[in-house]
């Protein structure tokens, strides 16, 4: 029983230096836009997600779309929607017409 407060303060010992010399990472653009209340997503609120997946596992893909319904809060002329790597936007929609997007 002697020994478990010397190996107790020993342990916290090296956690604390361990995490002294642990340095945080550079916030990036990506970082700002995965985790910031940015312009383009500030101006709507998402209602409901309708959500359509087919998986295939022969050749482990995963195909879909996405219905997004949405209340317009602030007027905007671009829309935010974080989508993460390796999926990707083929096309986008809105009332039977086609828009324009840009992957950031």
């Amino acid at each position: 029983m002697k020994w478990v407060l010397p190996f107790l303060l020993l342990f916290l010992s090296v956690l604390t230096l361990r995490a002294a010399g642990q340095s945080n990472p550079p916030f990036t653009h990506a970082d700002t836009l995965r985790g910031s209340n940015t312009p383009w997503r500030a101006w709507w609120n998402v209602k409901y997600y309708n959500l359509h997946v087919a998986v295939h596992p022969k050749d482990s893909t995963i195909v879909g779309r996405n219905a997004i319904t949405y209340k317009v809060t602030n007027q905007a002329r671009d829309m935010q929607i974080d989508l993460q790597k390796p999926l990707h936007v083929d096309s986008v929609n809105q009332d039977g017409q086609s828009l324009n997007y840009h992957r950031d």
